[in-house]
């Protein structure tokens, strides 16, 4: 399906253009209005000095049809009356296309970002009760009533585990070690499946060390203290306990790593990487936090997938992590993968279950174009898929609840199956600090190592500015002395 924007201002697409292909899911959406198309969506907005008028028209081969809308500017600065704009917009746009296609074409109304929690922060920030915000989502932001009531009940959940202004010069840290032992079929990650140890391991090892340690002095300069720490990729277990232990090492010389850290996580998310020595070499190291992530407990589904062990290995790997004393493990589970419905599911959750995992993250299968698995056709029709994954993910949610599992954060990618987001649950006490801290944005995250992200939070002046080492392990090699240049102006830039 051909469809064609024509939008002034044209600043109009990045508002809306997200809606369009929710709604019109597959559909090639292009900005030239002289090309042929299925569809054409004509989309106006005029601002007076008192009032705004939006005006859209829709026409496809067979019919045309056209919306009007008008409504008076509140007495705000321009930048906030541009902001109000921006959601008119969204909101009449989310209207008329659940009117033309006549369904809701997102659950989460007009919200189409990968944080959808921090609106509802920014409403408790503003004094609302949960109630009236839970109202403020569904009238002004267009969600259904799950949602927004999903979105009010984390917020409050993770509200106090989250750093403020008052909390001092906390920062958490990611670190990436972007390999794998294979691809994993639905992975559009390039360039992760580890060959050839030692050639690629040395040279990227070379690399990230260099960045720990200099990096350590301008944490030193400035006071930054680390609250928590992640370790993910990849896999990092991909990594031998030599290097392992190389690793932990210049994270506790270079002052990474101290008494005040609360939480030390490693992703190893591949139980075929895991043994007892790297297990007791990460909890002398400190490591609080494991992440088992079988994606499936359905052997058939794990060889489909591309993984390399089936749930035994899930189910030992999780008996050694007791074993060596590893206070909290969490695992990962994936709905909508191939030739799994509700039965597979079920048997998924219960194994899960049956393990009592302190947190259990629940993730919606996003295809991205990368991916060996996105061109595949599935013997479900779009609608049947999407049923199928509805109908899992509140499987997990009534199963964990009933479980005594809390959600607590939650995020959303492009392309997700159903509509739907990755949701993580914990049992009381046993929240993922760095997740909740990474999500929200409120605190300053300083990313280490292969397709590591950075976020800068200056929480006085309101601003956000990310950086994001290269994926790509040969590109993070070339490029990490001019990353490191930028990651120590920017600290430095910090209040």
């Amino acid at each position: 399906m051909q469809i064609i924007l024509d939008f002034e201002p044209y600043e109009l697409y990045e508002s809306v253009h997200e809606l369009i292909r929710m709604a019109f899911p597959g559909g090639e959406i292009r900005r030239a209005a002289e090309a042929e198309a299925d569809l054409l969506f004509k989309l106006r907005l005029v601002r007076g000095a008192k009032q705004a008028i939006m005006e859209a028209e829709i026409r496809t081969r067979e019919d045309g049809f056209k919306w009007q809308k008008s409504l008076d500017i509140p007495a705000l600065d321009e930048r906030t009356v541009l902001n109000w704009a921006k959601q008119q917009v969204r909101a009449f746009c989310y209207d008329l296309l659940c009117d033309l296609t006549g369904k809701n074409i997102n659950s989460y109304g007009i919200l189409t970002g990968m944080r959808p929690v921090k609106l509802a922060h920014r409403l408790i920030d503003q004094g609302l009760s949960a109630e009236e915000i839970e109202t403020r989502l569904k009238s002004e932001y267009r969600l259904t009533a799950e949602k927004a009531c999903l979105l009010t009940e984390i917020a409050f959940a993770n509200r106090p585990y989250q750093c403020t202004a008052e909390s001092g010069n906390w920062v958490s840290v990611y670190v990436g070690i972007p390999y794998c032992p294979s691809r994993c079929y639905y992975c559009s990650f390039p360039g992760a499946v580890l060959k050839n140890y030692d050639s690629e391991i040395a040279p990227f090892m070379d690399a990230l060390l260099c960045e720990i340690r200099t990096l350590s002095d301008c944490l030193k300069e400035r006071g930054l203290k680390v609250q928590t720490m992640y370790l993910g990729g990849g896999t990092p277990t991909v990594l031998s306990t030599h290097h392992l232990d190389r690793l932990f090492n210049e994270l506790f010389k270079g002052g990474w790593i101290t008494a005040e850290t609360a939480e030390i996580t490693v992703e190893a998310g591949r139980p075929d990487t895991l043994d007892l020595d790297k297990l007791h070499l990460m909890k002398a190291a400190g490591v609080n936090r494991i992440c088992i992530n079988p994606q499936s407990m359905n052997d058939e589904t794990l060889a489909a997938i591309g993984r390399r062990h089936d749930q035994k290995g899930v189910v030992q790997s999780l008996q050694w992590v007791r074993e060596v004393g590893i206070e909290k493990i969490n695992m990962d589970v994936i709905i909508g993968l191939p030739g799994e419905g509700l039965k597979e599911n079920t048997h998924t959750a219960n194994k899960i279950l049956e393990l009592r995992p302190d947190n259990i993250t629940v993730h919606t299968l996003a295809l991205k174009k990368g991916s060996l698995m996105s061109g595949q056709e599935s013997s479900f029709t779009p609608q049947e898929r999407t049923g199928q994954v509805k109908a899992g993910v509140e499987l997990f949610s009534r199963l964990l609840r009933e479980a005594g599992y809390i959600p607590y954060y939650l995020y959303r990618q492009k392309y997700m199956k159903a509509s739907m987001e990755n949701l993580g649950y914990a049992l009381p006490g046993c929240f993922c600090l760095y997740n909740i801290q990474m999500i929200e944005e409120r605190q300053t995250i300083i990313g280490l190592g292969g397709g590591a992200g950075s976020k800068f939070i200056n929480s006085k002046a309101g601003t956000l500015e990310s950086l994001y080492n290269p994926k790509n392990p040969a590109a993070y090699c070339e490029t990490v002395q001019q990353l490191i240049s930028r990651k120590v102006d920017k600290l430095r830039a910090l209040n």
